[in-house]
């Protein structure tokens, strides 16, 4: 007991404690062991296996392995030279059988979970304060190379659609704003007429506003005004009882203001005084009319008459005497209040030049002055703008005669035309085409179109130009006459000109039927058939003679004839198809008198060449076999004349005509 109770004392320990005598025993070193390893998941293991132990497997499993590494081993892989061969495929490789894993197993990670594409809003790119690189450093933070590449690939589709809508959209916005320009054009032109008619309506208003304001001494006068303010009619007849009423009331008024249409009074200002201009001392005292062109100052004066031719006693009368009268273009008023303040007891005067003089008159009060600058200025502008379109229609109507006939100098021949043109004005001149309003100007901008086109030779626009300024003319020969003369007089200037220019072509260019069937259906349009049908047959005529001419005789006298006959019968057929082709089948019997001119031409030639021949001779047979041959040509074409069906009785004939001609018989 006391030995145990001392061994607890002294503690535990690991170290063996080694008898008296015994010695240490050396370390056995044994055959490797195998470690033991955690059961594969699956893996039955059999309760009777120790842990330190290799695991137990089934004999069922051990022949599954076997099996397949026996085919494994067994299975013969083609090479490069047996690839041509039918070498089967290669045998599928089974999936692995799938083992559920133990709770708690962890199994190892095959990839990256694949995660759901960005979504693309495209309301945060309209955003002002849209910023790429925030927006792709949070949408792209943790993204895969392939994410990166299909999201770029989506904004690509999406500034594609983008591009389409927004073309789209340009077209769209394109058609509707020409639209609307068109309809804002016409808006413009309907203002500017309805602007017009607002002017003359204030200045009928204004006017008559005006008149009402002039006193008449009779209620017979008052009412005869009202009655003529509500009718613009009347106006005219107002404004000459008031010019009536002045030439009473002034004396030598008439001698001043005679009447003129459209001349009326606009203010009667009285009590002014002309001071000397020089000293500003009082002369006279006068009386001033406003009238719509001229200023009219009338001297106040006194008269004196008899009541009584017995009584020496006599009443004191006023009189006013017409003294000046001044055109409202020719003079200037000026307010005098600045210099009025300078002098004592000189106000509310105005000053009045003309030219280089100077007339001053004053008022005591201040709102006739007023009033009469202020009409003075009115009046004067509307004269000014009276006159100055006055001026511009004039200058506008005579710039249309002298610009035509400055362009046109052959329309001088026409003084008639002319002299009717200026004496209408430019009223005349002035015509609509399809709701605008046209004038002169016009007409000579599209005359300069067609020289154009003729100088160019472009003949389908040209043809076009005529066309369209003949149809304009026709439509005004009814309402304006006299413009639509002069349309058709330039355009059959024109017309002819290119005429001539298509004659000359159809000339130079008589044997290629496209050509000339161009040409000959332009020169129809024109109204120049005749000269086409003309022109055509002349050219073919001399291109028949100048293949005659290039026919040589070199003695054989059949030979020759036959290569004539063949030259001018083949011309002659083909002119009367190109003829029948270009022409109507009305004008056919100028191509028969033509061609029974070149087969007169023809025969005359052979009786020529066959003077010197015997007729009972070969070559006179064969010319005269030669001749029916080629004839057959015009036969085939419509063209059937006797003198070809026997030549040899026609060539007699003449020979014996011309031999009784010459006496020899």
């Amino acid at each position: 007991m006391e030995k145990d109770r001392s061994q607890k004392t002294k503690g535990l320990s690991l170290r063996k404690r080694r008898g008296k005598g015994e010695k240490s025993a050396k370390p056995i070193i044994g055959p490797p062991r195998q470690v033991p390893m955690p059961p594969m998941p699956g893996a039955r293991i059999g309760t009777n296996t120790m842990p330190g132990g290799p695991p137990q497997v089934r004999s069922r499993d051990k022949e599954k392995v076997a099996d397949l590494v026996k085919r494994r081993m067994s299975t013969r892989f083609p090479m490069a030279s047996d690839q041509d061969g039918g070498v089967p495929e290669m045998p599928r490789i089974p999936d692995m059988p799938s083992i559920p894993p133990e709770p708690g197993a962890k199994l190892p990670s095959t990839g990256q979970r694949a995660r759901p594409a960005p979504d693309l809003d495209i309301a945060l790119f309209r955003d002002p304060a849209f910023s790429p690189e925030q927006f792709v450093a949070t949408v792209l933070a943790n993204a895969s190379d392939e994410e990166i590449k299909n999201f770029q690939r989506r904004l690509k589709d999406i500034r594609n659609r983008t591009s389409s809508d927004l073309q789209k959209n340009v077209f769209v916005n394109r058609t509707q704003f020409i639209i609307i320009s068109k309809e804002i054009d016409k808006l413009k032109s309907e203002m500017r007429v309805l602007r017009t008619f607002l002017t003359d309506l204030h200045g009928t208003t204004t006017s008559l506003k005006t008149d009402s304001t002039l006193g008449s001494t009779s209620s017979d006068a008052q009412s005869r005004k009202a009655a003529n303010r509500s009718s613009v009619a009347d106006l005219t007849a107002l404004h000459m009882s008031h010019l009536q009423a002045l030439w009473k009331q002034v004396e030598g008024a008439q001698k001043f203001l005679p009447s003129v249409p459209g001349r009326h009074i606009v203010l009667e200002s009285r009590h002014w005084v002309e001071l000397n201009a020089a000293t500003w001392k009082p002369r006279r005292m006068v009386h001033m009319v406003l009238l719509n062109d001229h200023l009219l100052i009338a001297t106040v004066k006194k008269k004196r008459t008899a009541d009584n031719s017995n009584s020496r006693n006599t009443t004191p009368m006023i009189k006013n005497v017409a003294e000046k009268c001044w055109g409202l273009s020719e003079i200037e008023i000026e307010d005098l209040v600045s210099d009025s303040q300078t002098r004592k007891g000189v106000s509310h005067a105005i000053n009045v030049r003309v030219g280089k003089e100077s007339f001053v008159y004053q008022n005591d009060d201040s709102s006739r002055k007023a009033d009469l600058l202020r009409q003075f200025k009115k009046s004067a502008d509307e004269l000014r703008k009276a006159l100055r379109a006055e001026t511009e229609d004039s200058l506008r109507r005579r710039d249309s005669v002298h610009f035509l006939t400055g362009r046109d100098p052959k329309l001088l021949e026409h003084g008639d035309l002319l002299n009717s043109l200026s004496a209408h004005g430019t009223g005349n001149s002035v015509f609509t085409i399809e709701g605008q309003t046209r004038n002169l100007r016009w007409v000579e901008s599209q005359l300069d179109e067609l020289d154009e086109n003729i100088a160019h030779r472009k003949f389908e626009n040209a043809m076009l130009g005529v066309g369209k300024l003949r149809t304009l003319a026709e439509s005004l020969s009814k309402n304006n006459a006299l413009v639509s003369e002069l349309i058709h007089l330039k355009v059959d200037e024109r017309a002819s000109k290119l005429a001539d220019i298509i004659t000359t072509d159809l000339v130079e260019n008589p044997a290629h039927k496209s050509s000339v069937k161009a040409n000959v259906q332009w020169l129809v349009k024109l109204d120049y058939e005749d000269r086409a049908r003309e022109a055509f047959l002349e050219a073919r005529s001399l291109m028949i003679k100048k293949r005659t001419r290039q026919v040589q005789l070199e003695g054989d006298v059949a030979l020759y004839v036959s290569q004539v006959a063949l030259v001018q019968f083949t011309l002659i057929k083909n002119t009367v198809e190109i003829y029948n082709s270009c022409f109507d089948y009305r004008l056919a019997s100028a191509l028969v008198r033509w061609a029974k001119k070149h087969i007169e031409n023809y025969i005359e030639l052979l009786e020529r060449q066959l003077q010197a021949v015997e007729p009972d001779s070969k070559v006179f047979d064969d010319c005269m076999e030669i001749t029916k041959i080629h004839s057959t040509m015009l036969v085939d074409c419509g063209l059937d004349f006797k003198e070809l069906k026997n030549p040899l009785a026609t060539v007699s004939s003449r020979q014996d005509a011309e031999a009784v001609g010459l006496g020899l018989k």
